[in-house]
């Protein structure tokens, strides 16, 4: 090893040795005040400032991250209230709901008015119980491509978000292929699915994967338990 190399290995262990100490004596600087205020650190502008302004500075800019961390806390906070406050009257309206017709047009209003969905579709793989309401687009029986068009949905029995084939969007949305860019499903009933719910919006961003689906998740089985009454038992 080269006399510069020795020097280098020397000064690293000085410098660890000094570290340890100030960690283990914290109170060193209280002892000494004079040496504080004489340390300088570079600053990153090139000026050097004293060690105090240095540390003040540090805590400055760490108050501004968790003011900024804390602003974000509060707006999320606010909106998931605002969301279970959608959700909330949702529900309601449709415990009101006195027919099948009726929930379908109150969960459309609520998407729409509540929540900005600018299309949304209901796919019911049951016959209804009343023969009234074999004519509701809603229902299209148990022989259905959805089976292979949404095979793992029904996997995973999760909802899904992001782009959709088009025979996907066709069979949600017949008719507005061309306007969805982007897509939320989800899957009705808890172990075997009875139906979809989907949302569709022409902005690619709007719904996108992996972004959270909580909210869906609870959509998904409140809507679920609202229409299993309506669907007649095999």
């Amino acid at each position: 090893m080269t006399r510069e190399q020795l020097e280098a290995t020397a000064a690293d262990d000085i410098e660890q040795d000094v570290v340890e100490y100030l960690r283990s004596h914290p109170e060193f600087f209280a002892r000494y005040p004079e040496i504080l205020e004489a340390l300088e650190v570079p600053h990153s502008c090139g000026n050097a400032v004293s060690l105090v302004e240095y540390q003040v500075s540090v805590l400055r800019d760490q108050t501004r991250d968790l003011r900024a961390k804390l602003k974000k806390l509060v707006a999320n906070a606010r909106e998931n209230e605002e969301l279970n406050q959608r959700l909330h009257r949702l529900t309601l309206s449709l415990l009101e709901s006195n027919s099948i017709d009726e929930v379908f047009a109150n969960i459309y209003s609520s998407l729409r008015d509540d929540f900005s969905a600018e299309h949304a579709s209901i796919r019911l793989f049951a016959e209804p119980a009343e023969a009234t309401d074999r004519g509701l687009a809603e229902f299209v029986g148990k022989e259905t491509a959805a089976v292979d068009l949404f095979e793992s949905l029904f996997t995973s029995m999760k909802p899904v978000c992001g782009r959709m084939k088009p025979e996907q969007i066709e069979f949600l949305f017949p008719g507005h292929g061309g306007d969805i860019q982007s897509c939320a499903v989800l899957p009705l009933g808890e172990s075997a699915c009875v139906g979809l719910l989907a949302v569709g919006s022409s902005d690619a961003q709007r719904y996108f994967a992996g972004m959270g689906v909580v909210f869906l998740g609870q959509l998904s089985e409140t809507v679920t338990r609202i229409v299993r009454p309506y669907l007649l038992r095999s």
